[in-house]
Parts: structure tokens; sequence; C-alpha cells
């Protein structure tokens, strides 16, 4: 009778861990958040590409500039997958933000001011062998690759477009789906493909807010045009070749429907991330959360105010409060327990690159950086005319800068103790605060983000004087303006570090005394 009675326990005891761990393995890998807005949406006129790299709770970030260099003719580029394309004479410099050992959660922003992010897009198609052996991939095609051989490339958003075209009609892209943003001082764009040949651009126009999680976000295409969209040749025809759309019925062809899998875009990781920042961008949006999840948010937003820094900074930090998605109680659990939130334990950086094309790039384009949850971090402004970044950065075991290997072999043979977190690395400390301040998230918080609101705010108030000096230095002399602004950009670093280390003590102080 015992027997009888422990056998379908036990059955669906397993069944509920099968689940479990099947929704968490489908669920964990490079899960972000993009929110692209167009200049006539934000206060000052600029766009700004704000993006959260969520991975493991053990990654982390190393910044590093790349300057240019030249080769010898001939050269190749070695890709991951084991192809080659031929290499160009000189190529541009570039911030690469790496998260080590990662194929895809890597900024990068080059010397034009072009940035470069992307989210993980399921598909529909088939697996790499598959795509391979019909002839879509050519020596298992370009992936990790890309996105820098566009920075080092191209001087606009959309040159960077109609490159990746051109190397994706001919190479073939290998992750199976994935939104790249592309954006620049004069324009932004979002390139969704799929494993092989198939993909589409769309412009992210002026007078909107582009949002985006982790499956596919655009919805109509017009093929014919050539100003806000760049599309594969067949890209229609092969999603009617494939059953996935059928004209006949009397719809339009949508692209995220017909190349996404129903159980990533119903599903609520993503669903509620792309509500979430829709209502706080518009009060007004009509969609609740519940309908969200059949499957129908916008690709785009139009905001019900003009955006500041501070205002995309803040709904990158946000955890779903004053909703019924909210589980914290108040904060007396930490909101990093709340199910698909912006901000979240896995957030390991949240960038805001603020791209204003009336200046000179070197200071018009800005790199607000998080390091881990943003909630309990602080944006520090890093100007794209810094030519020198702080050792404590990029505190790897090897440096980028004096290793012979090829940045390819760099970024994914790193040594296990790459991961190991110091108060000697700035992506350590962060993690720190945030494991420390997450255990008493109530109790803690109101100090943390206290320190950090005045932190921000005078950086918010000293930009205006900073950039005003650097533009006169600039029109002098343009050397002695990029080392002003690597003096200030370094300067606020160091400076979020020692702030990061005291709260620290702070914190762990408080609560030894309390548990004595």
């Amino acid at each position: 009778m015992k027997k009888e009675f422990l056998i379908p326990v036990i059955l669906l005891i397993s069944i509920f861990f099968i689940e479990f761990f099947n929704f968490n393995n489908e669920y964990k890998p490079e899960e972000c958040t993009v929110m692209i807005a167009g200049k006539n949406t934000t206060v000052d006129g600029s766009i700004l590409f704000v993006k959260t790299e969520d991975d493991s709770q053990k990654d982390i970030d190393f910044l590093w500039y790349i300057p240019r260099k030249k080769y010898k003719q001939g050269s190749v580029i070695k890709l991951k997958a084991g192809g080659t394309i031929p290499q160009v004479e000189e190529t541009y410099a570039y911030f690469f933000d790496e998260c080590p050992g990662t194929s895809y959660s890597n900024l990068i922003i080059n010397e034009w001011g072009v940035a470069f992010g992307s989210n993980g897009c399921a598909s529909k198609e088939d697996p790499v062998e598959k795509v391979e052996a019909r002839g879509d991939l050519l020596n298992g095609g370009i992936g990790f690759m890309l996105r820098i051989i566009l920075a080092e490339r191209c001087k606009t958003a959309r040159e960077a477009v109609m490159l990746a075209a051109k190397l994706i009609d001919k190479y073939g892209y290998n992750a199976s789906g994935r939104n790249l943003n592309i954006v620049g001082p004069d324009e932004a764009w979002q390139l969704q493909m799929v494993r092989g040949k198939q993909y589409v651009a769309r412009k992210v126009q002026d007078d909107e807010v582009a949002i985006i999680a982790n499956t596919f976000s655009i919805r109509e295409v017009d093929v014919n045009d050539r100003k806000n969209f760049i599309c594969s040749p067949g890209l229609i025809d092969y999603a009617v070749k494939r059953g996935w759309y059928k004209p006949g019925n009397g719809k339009k062809f949508d692209f995220a429907l017909a190349y996404s899998p129903e159980k990533y875009h119903y599903h609520p990781s993503n669903t509620h991330r792309q509500w979430n920042m829709a209502r706080l961008l518009n009060k007004n949006f009509p969609i609740t959360w519940k309908e969200a999840e059949k499957g129908i948010m916008p690709v785009s937003v139009k905001p019900d105010h003009k955006l500041s820094l501070k205002d995309v900074m803040k709904i990158f930090r946000n955890h779903y409060e004053g909703t019924d998605l909210d589980k914290s109680d108040g904060y007396r659990n930490s909101p990093h327990k709340t199910p698909y939130t912006i901000c979240n334990i896995r957030s390991h950086k949240t960038t805001v690159i603020q791209e204003r094309n009336w200046l000179p790039v070197e200071i018009g384009t800005v790199i607000w950086r998080a390091l881990d949850s943003p909630c309990i971090s602080v944006f520090v402004p890093w100007y794209l005319g810094i030519t020198r970044i702080p050792e404590a950065f990029h505190k790897a075991p090897e440096s980028l800068y004096t290793t012979s290997k090829s940045l390819l072999d760099f970024h994914f043979n790193m040594p296990e103790e790459t991961w190991k977190l110091s108060m000697d690395s700035a992506s350590g400390i962060f993690k720190l605060l945030r494991k420390l301040t997450d255990k008493n998230y109530g109790k803690t918080i109101k100090k943390v983000q206290a320190t950090w609101g005045q932190f921000e705010e005078l950086e918010f108030a000293m930009q205006p004087e900073i950039e005003k000096t650097a533009l006169n230095l600039y029109r002098k002399n343009k050397l002695i303006a990029k080392e002003f602004l690597t003096l200030y950009s370094n300067s606020q670093a160091l400076k979020s570090l020692e702030a990061a280390k005291t709260l620290y003590k702070e914190i762990k102080s408080k609560f030894q005394e309390k548990s004595n």
C-alpha cells in the first residue's frame, strides 16, 4: 500500500523538477532589455540607447579601448564557427565592453559613435547542421564577430546595417535568432536576424521609443520602403514556403509572428517587460499586462512626455512597483525575486548611450554605465573622447592590451580566476555590494539609493559645464580636450568605486553588529 502511494508521488515530484529545470534552462541565457528613444522624444534632442546585459549571476564586465589598427594585404578575420573573412587595410577604434566568455553580451561603441548591442531572440529556424547542409551557412556562418566587424568598418548606423546585410547574404547568421541594435548620433536601427540568410532591419523613427525584450519585435514590414526597412531578398517568400505565413488569410505579413516560436513570443518573461516599459513611457498605454501575453505588443511606443537621462535610468531600475506584478511586499522581499523584471539579479551591466549629433562625437557621445543591478548601482559617464580607462575596470588575469592572443581567442579562453570576485575589480565591488544589499533589501536600499542619487545629481549638474569646457578646448586643441574628458571620466569612475566600497563596509558592519 505504501509503495502504491509513493509511486505517483515520486512521479509527480519528478515531473515538477523536470519542468522546473527545463523552464529555467530555457530562459536563463542572454536575456536583456532594450529601449531606443528617437531624437524627438527626448528633452535635448539626443538619441538614447538603453540596454541591460542579463546573463548568469557570475558574469562580469571589462571595459577596453581598442585603437585603430592596420593590416597587411591578404589578412583575414577568424570567425568563431571556423570560417574566415578578408580583413580591411585599416580598422576604426572602438570601446569593447566585454562580458568574458559570452558570445553576444558584449557592447561596442566605435570612434564614430556607432553603438552595437543585442537581444537574444529565438527563431523557428532549423538547427545549425541542417541550415549549413542546405547552403545557408558558409563554414558555420557569422555570429560573435559580426558587431566587431561592423564597428571596425562603419561610420554610420545605416552603413553598418547595409554591411551586415551583405555579410549575412554571403556567410549566413549562425545564432537561432537575434536583434542587433545599431545606434549612431544621427539615426538608430534594429536588425532582426534569423539563422541562415533571413533578416529585416527597421529604422527607429524620431518620434517613437522602440522597446524589445527577448523575442522579435518588428511587426509589419514594407519591403519597398528602403528608407525605413532593409530586408533579405526572400524574407516573405521563405516564411510562406515554411508554412509560417499564409498570405491568403487576409492578414498582413507580421515578421515577429512568422519567425518567432510561440512559446517565446507569448511568454510573460518577454511580454511583461515589454509592457512595463510601455506603461512607464506612457501612462495611458492601452494594453494591460494580461493582454500583452496575447503577443500584441507593438514595436514602439509614443511617450507622453519628453525623456531625460534620469527618466530612462529610472525605468531600467524598475521591478513593477505599484502594479499587481510586484511581489516584493513593500520591499520586505527583494524585488529581484519578482519574476521577469527589467532590473534583476542577473543584470550585470546597464548602459545608457547618449548620442548628440550637434556636438563633436568625442563630446556628444556619452556611455553612461552602471555595473550589476542598476537599482543598487550608479551610472558613470564615459565620454567617447577618452583615451585611458582605470585598470580596476578591466581587472583581468591577462590584459587585452598585452596579450599575444587574437581578440577571439582572448575572449573565449580566459582562466577560471577571471570570475573570482575581488574588491580590486569594479565588477567585483558592485556585485558584492548587490549581494549584500539584496540580503536585507528593504532595510538597506534607501541608504544605497540616496548615495547614488546624490552622486548622479552632481553628474547631471556638472555635465553642461564639463562639456562647455571640453568644447572650448576642442576648438583649440583636440588632444587637450580628450585629455580633459579622460581625467573627468576616470575621476568619476574611481569615485564611484570608493563610494561603493564605503557603502559595502557600512552595510556589512551594521548587520554584523545586529547579529552579535
